[in-house]
This record gives structure tokens, sequence and C-alpha cells, in this order.
């Protein structure tokens, strides 16, 4: 693949070479030119407006990619050079449509593995139904593809368990990496739980609780309690909430189990957390209420981790208010500490430091924007640095530091996929995707069934893993060589 996208790469260079010479034969600036140039079979349109395009022009024919300021000079630039993505899932057939994802991504360099070490075996859910609400008896098949036997699926196991945004936190558990682990629910149907797959011996065991993310060395999980979830598409159908009518309930929380012998243990309840998130004494108003933990996520360590509290008010019919704010804590509940608000998708870069989208006061004091900001875990609340402005994405750091992976949501029906060097600061735009429903290009907000893009890295750093609609074909998994990137950084 990698060949294939160097090809093409050379054969851009030589196009706008030639733009290059007969751009400057022209000698004409602010005029609109159009240029129509054939080289052997293929023929190119190009439209030159100032010397900007000459500049993009001979960048791509240095570093054989493009780079931009700023996110808004990428998105308002259409002769941008995008790399190959390659499919890996099967789409079925027509009458028996397949799609698959991971659904997520992981947030630290440590925790919600896809692939194994070696980058061989990729996990994936397989479902057979989209756009439309979970229901509790829609089976997704669990397994994992062989990147080296020509995507060999290998199912382990189903799930009735599973969401839009979440999926059923299918993961590698780290450490060994001879296990695989995803949640489910009960023979009975009246709880959750989670399985444990073991890849040698093919035998699965059943802990008591869901997980929702492992530690780094593979012996303790968080969980959250999914029945509980308000924020769509992100909840475990089918399975009543106990404590609906109580806004913060005493009796739920934030667990931790112990992957080997199962004991679990809360550390801390909504009711605690309460006390925290409201300091000068709880609201009264919190008829048709509900205070719910939401994410969880290890430090590199392990010995400390961050959690999205949420308190969502319904404030009419089909309407609701809902405030976030993130919190750390010690691996017993102890030395709770205020990280900052509004957290979205964040991504651990050491034990004390994450980054994050949001719209956060800038640390240079210039008011607020919406971007990507690192924050230390002091009980600051505040943002210590501004990365760059852009509108929220998931977002992956390559193993190297210099890199941030990201996305966006639908912007007019396409989705915007793209790297960022933090060193010179460049933006590197991978690829724009048109975000389909149906096989129909949607460029409405199609809500909880939307598929996010949720990039990851493969293990080595040298290739991204998505989930797309972009052929049409439904949430499918794809993959990207970027290794020409890696190598050759922007100078």
């Amino acid at each position: 693949m990698l060949k294939r996208i160097r090809n093409l790469q050379k054969l851009n260079n030589k196009k706008l070479n030639t733009l290059s010479i007969m751009y400057k034969m022209i000698k004409k600036k602010n005029v609109i030119v159009m240029l129509i140039i054939s080289l052997g079979s293929t023929v190119t349109s190009s439209v030159l407006s100032d010397d900007s395009h000459l500049k993009k022009s001979e960048q791509m024919s240095q570093q054989g990619y493009t780079t931009y300021d700023s996110f808004v000079e990428m998105i308002n630039t259409t002769d941008t050079d995008y790399f190959d993505l390659v499919r890996v899932s099967p789409a079925g057939t027509k009458k028996k449509p397949m799609y698959h994802g991971f659904f997520f991504y992981n947030c630290s360099h440590y925790e919600l593995y896809q692939f194994d070490p070696t980058g061989r075996y990729m996990l994936a859910l397989r479902i057979f139904v989209e756009g439309r609400k979970v229901q509790p008896y829609d089976k997704g098949e669990v397994g994992y593809f062989d990147l080296q036997k020509n995507n060999k699926w290998t199912k382990i196991g189903e799930t009735t368990a599973w969401n839009w945004q979440q999926g059923c936190r299918l993961q590698w558990v780290p450490g060994s990496f001879e296990e695989i682990v995803w949640n489910d629910r009960s023979s009975d149907g009246k709880s959750l739980i989670s399985k444990v797959y073991n890849f040698k011996s093919k035998q699965t065991r059943i802990m008591p609780m869901t997980i929702y993310t492992i530690s780094p060395d593979g012996q303790t999980a968080l969980t959250v309690n999914f029945e509980r979830i308000v924020h769509g598409g992100c909840k475990y159908v089918g399975i009543d909430d106990p404590y609906k009518n109580v806004w913060a309930p005493s009796e739920i929380g934030i667990w931790k189990m112990d992957m080997k012998t199962q004991k679990t243990e809360m550390l801390m309840s909504v009711r605690d957390m309460a006390k925290k998130l409201y300091p000068d004494g709880l609201p009264a108003d919190t008829v048709n209420g509900c205070l719910y933990f939401f994410r969880e996520g290890f430090n590199p360590s392990g010995n400390r981790f961050i959690a999205f509290i949420k308190d969502s008010r319904q404030t009419g019919p089909g309407r609701e208010r809902t405030r976030t704010e993130g919190f750390t804590m010690n691996m017993d509940g102890s030395d709770v500490r205020y990280f900052y608000k509004e957290p979205s998708h964040h991504f651990w870069i050491n034990d004390d430091e994450l980054m994050d989208n949001g719209y956060h006061l800038r640390p240079d004091g210039n008011g607020q924007t919406l971007g990507y900001y690192k924050f230390h875990d002091d009980d600051s609340g505040r943002a210590k640095e501004m990365y760059f402005e852009a509108p929220n994405g998931h977002i992956t750091l390559h193993k190297n530091g210099d890199w941030i992976l990201t996305d966006t949501y639908s912007i007019g029906g396409y989705v915007y996929l793209y790297l960022y060097h933090i060193p010179s600061k460049k933006i590197v735009p991978l690829n724009k995707l048109a975000y389909k429903l149906g096989g129909y290009l949607y460029p409405y907000d199609s809500g909880i069934f939307r598929v996010d893009l949720h990039p990851r890295f493969t293990p080595d750093g040298n290739s991204i893993c998505i989930d797309s609609t972009h052929e049409g074909l439904g949430r499918q998994i794809y993959m990207m060589d970027i290794s020409h990137i890696i190598e050759n950084p922007p100078g």
C-alpha cells in the first residue's frame, strides 16, 4: 500500500512542478487561471489564484504531502492531496449486509487496545443493523481480523450489550495480551456483565460487572453503571436503572474490579461525588435529574484516573441541560482533584498532563477559544497550553510524542481526518470523507446514529485505523499507511 501511495505522490509532484513552471511563465498575480495539463493518460485541472498556491505546490513536491498553518486554512482549500484508505472489513451483500467497527479510541498509550502488540490481530464488533435504536435483542459478533491472512475473520463470542458510540468496550487486556474482554448481559438478561476470552486456550470466563477500561498492568478494571447513562448513544438498553428516580444515589458509582479474583469495590459513590461537585451544598432542583459517572481513563502509570461526572436535568419535553466536569483521584478514591470543565475526548500525555478539546480560557489571557489544550492535574481547572484552534475531535497522541491524530464531526456532510505536528505547528490533512447514512450523503446531524472516525494508531505508529461510512457501505473499518509522513516530518 505504501508503494502505491508513494507512486501517487510522485505523479502528483510531476503535475505540481509543471504547474509551477507554467505559473512562472504567466507571471500574473491575483488572476485566476485554469490550466489543463495532460500527463500521459491523466488529465488534471488546477486553479491558481496567488502565490500561496505556488508555495503549496513547491511544498508538496519537496515533502510528498500538504501542510497547513491552521484548521481554517485546511478546510477552505480545494486542492489538497489525500492519502489512500484500504477497507479491512467485508460489507456482506445487499440482502445480508454486515457492519464492523471498533467504536472508540484509546485515551492513553496503554489502554483500549484494538491491536495486539505485533499489529497482526485487529479486534472488531460485527453488527447487522444501522440507523435505528439498539434493541436488547440486537446481537453483535465479537472477533478479530488476521491482517496477515487476507483479513480472515475469527468469531470468538457474541454480545447484546453494545451501543452506537462506544460499542461493547471491546479491548485486549494489557500486559500479557493473552486475553480479550468485552461487555455483555447475563444469560437471564437481568444484569450486565463482561466476558474474558483467552486467546491461547480459547476459553471464556465471566466477570460480575461490565468493564470500561483496564489498568496498564492488566490487573484492575474500572467500570460505570451503564444502565444509568443518559448521554445519547452510550447506554446499554434493556436493563432498568434501579435508582432512576434518585438524583444522586449512594449505592452506585465508580467501581474497581480485580481482573483475576473478580473482587469488586466501590471507589466513589455518586452521592459522595455530588458533594464535591457542589461543595457549597447540594442543589434543591433535582426533580427529573440524573447524576452519573460517564467515562474513566487511567494515567500511564495506572496510579490515578480521570472520571467524567454528568449532571443531567430535564428542562421540558424532550429537552435537557447537562453539566459535565472532569475529576481525578487515586485508586482508593482519595486525593480528588478538579481537572477541567466540559471534558470531551481526553488523552493522557504523561502521569500529570493530558490534552483535550473544548471552549476554554486561553493561557495567554486572550479570551476563550475552541481548540486543543493541555491541562495539568493540579486542581486548578485551567488550561496550561493551547495547541491549536479547531472544532472538537477524537484525539490520540503518537508514541513519539510529536503528532496529534484527530478528526471532526460532520461539517456539511464531510468528516476531516488530519494530523497536527507539535514541533512545527503544522496540520497535515489525511482525508476528507463523505458521511453517509443508508448509503447516501447525509449533511445533517445524525445524532446517536452517527459514525465517528475515532482514529487510532497501529502499534508501530506507521498506520492508522478508523471506522467510516464514506463508501456507502455502512460502518466499516479502514486502514491508512502514514509512514511517509512520520518518517519525513515538516521541516
